[in-house]
């Protein structure tokens, strides 16, 4: 029979005890009240099976062997001719920012990556995503890179895989079949491999969860909701992604390019519980085009859940912690267990993000 928990706490309670049973666990009522800025809100019953913990990217159940990994972020190329992608669905949390020229680059944030059979196409790495990784005390994927990425990872200390390093082939492969530079990859494996010789830490260093989850699905609680059922990202002319709401089964499919956004090793489109777009300043940094985005500070955005969304704020004081999200009372943003794609836009071009029913 299953054992069932009752339970009203904090994530980071659940995830100690189950963790630290490191068996079957009897059925328990636990009616521990929320403390102030609580990791979970509301009430729910969990079906706890052996070796289930509350993960801290998606507030969902995991293994408590993927809960126990050390993150990892990868970039990811997102031009129109590295299409299909591979192993996208596999992260917990997507990164989506504007680079040199006007398109997006992506950044996946993963815990479970040990099976996945093929990740990338891998690009470059950029300082604002090495900030964004820093949040996670991440190891960083990437091949090639910025000068001004470089300055950061050695500013931050950042562990990372490079395909530029004297591991490159160790990490990294080319696929044949695409066109250079869009076929650099990796998998499971070799990241593993990698995280073995660079000899870093490969068990988890976060401990707080990523966001203030809801125990269960809800929508925006909140007399500023309205209506989500499409979510349109117009970057620009060339980059202009959008989102549609599935009521069957409660999630965002992610599509651009005209298409279905799939993941080629499951065939299948990405597709979300939250949205969370992130208002930012943009600006160049050099002749070049690259760009710098203002992450220490605040500004506003959206949370979209649920068919619905609502305004809300983003704060950062420092590079050292996450990026806090509050609704319009001001209080800490409550987000549906689930996997979240953070979209970084920029503040200037706020007539891009655009709803219809």
């Amino acid at each position: 029979m299953k054992n069932i928990i009752k339970i009203l706490v904090v994530m980071t309670l659940v995830s100690a005890i189950l963790t630290g049973c490191g068996g079957e666990m009897g059925s328990v009522d636990m009616t521990v009240p929320p403390t102030e800025g609580s990791a979970v809100s509301g009430a729910i019953e969990y079906d706890f099976a052996k070796g289930k913990v509350v993960s801290l990217l998606t507030g969902e159940l995991v293994d408590e062997k993927v809960a126990k990994n050390r993150v990892v972020t990868c970039m990811i190329n997102n031009i129109d001719v590295a299409m299909p992608q591979s192993g996208l669905s596999s992260a917990d949390i997507m990164y989506e920012c504007v680079v040199e020229g006007g398109i997006t680059r992506l950044m996946g944030v993963f815990q479970d990556y040990k099976k996945i059979p093929k990740l990338g196409p891998v690009r470059s790495a950029r300082h604002y995503y090495v900030d964004y990784s820093h949040e996670y005390d991440a190891i960083y994927t990437h091949f090639g890179q910025t000068k001004y990425a470089v300055s950061e990872m050695e500013e931050l200390g950042t562990n990372e895989l490079s395909g530029l390093s004297a591991l490159g082939s160790v990490i990294f492969y080319r696929d044949n079949s695409r066109v250079a530079p869009h076929n650099a990859y990796t998998d499971g494996k070799k990241i593993v491999a990698g995280i073995k010789k660079s000899k870093f830490e490969k068990n988890v260093t976060i401990t707080e969860p990523r966001f203030n989850f809801n125990v269960e699905r809800q929508k925006p609680d909140s007399e500023d909701s309205k209506k989500a059922g499409t979510v349109n990202l117009t970057f620009n002319a060339y980059s202009h992604p959008y989102f549609k709401y599935n009521k069957k089964d409660g999630l965002y499919y992610r599509w651009q390019y005209g298409n279905k956004h799939i993941d080629d090793q499951t065939g299948k489109q990405l597709a979300y519980e939250n949205i969370i777009v992130q208002f930012t300043k943009y600006s160049n940094i050099d002749r070049k085009g690259y760009q710098d985005l203002d992450l220490i500070g605040s500004g506003k955005g959206y949370y979209i859940t649920e068919g619905k969304y609502i305004p809300i704020t983003w704060e950062k004081n420092s590079l050292n912690e996450y990026t806090n999200y509050y609704n319009s009372n001001g209080d800490s943003l409550s987000v549906n267990p689930g996997k979240t794609w953070i979209c970084v836009f920029p503040a200037n071009n706020k007539k891009g993000v655009t709803f219809s029913k």
